[in-house]
């Protein structure tokens, strides 16, 4: 089993996580098209900066797919190195959806990667293969205090869902 370690911001500890292994098929030219159109919808109707969906390596969070609207600061490729406490690095080590309205009144956030670039609100949830494996997050980020509402909250679980009904079905293709 390939394991990458994540940092949880909550209190600081380190966390083991299953990530995508070497046997597990890559993800089509197809599904990739479907894919950006999922990050460019949720973007437009959550009226933020960025949409994105990440994947988890031994080293790094990458960003796999973004919205492609013009404000967005991040490049598909772009990584940043794990263990220092990014948000998706506490969703998929606690395994749970994160929401984070306004990290510069968050002690626990105040000093996160992505305000640099002055992404100060994250709302993100995991994406896994059939088996468990982390395949990363699908998230929505913005430079403004950001507050999902329970229908924009619906949607991007329900991106999410098809999402991994996309990792299953290549995992079945490729059986």
């Amino acid at each position: 089993m390939t394991t990458a370690k994540v940092k949880l911001r909550s209190d600081g500890s380190f966390q083991e996580v299953p990530i995508t292994s070497e046997d597990k098929p890559k993800v089509t030219e197809e599904m990739k098209e479907g894919w950006q159109n999922i990050v460019n919808l949720i973007a437009s109707f959550a009226d933020v900066r960025a949409g994105l969906i990440m994947e988890i390596t031994k080293e790094s969070m990458q960003v796999f797919m973004m919205s492609e609207n013009e404000s967005n600061p991040y490049n598909v490729g772009g990584n940043d190195y794990l263990c220092h406490g990014l948000y998706c690095e506490s969703v998929i080590g606690n395994d749970s959806e994160l929401s984070v309205v306004d990290a510069r009144k968050l002690e626990a956030w105040k000093d996160n990667p992505d305000m640099d670039i002055d992404m100060i609100s994250y709302h993100g949830l995991p994406v896994k293969w059939p088996d468990g494996e982390f395949f990363g997050t699908i998230c929505v980020l913005d430079d403004k205090p950001m507050d999902l509402s329970d229908e924009k909250q619906r949607l991007l679980r329900e991106f999410k869902a098809s999402l991994e009904k996309d990792l299953a079905l290549l995992v079945e293709k490729n059986k």
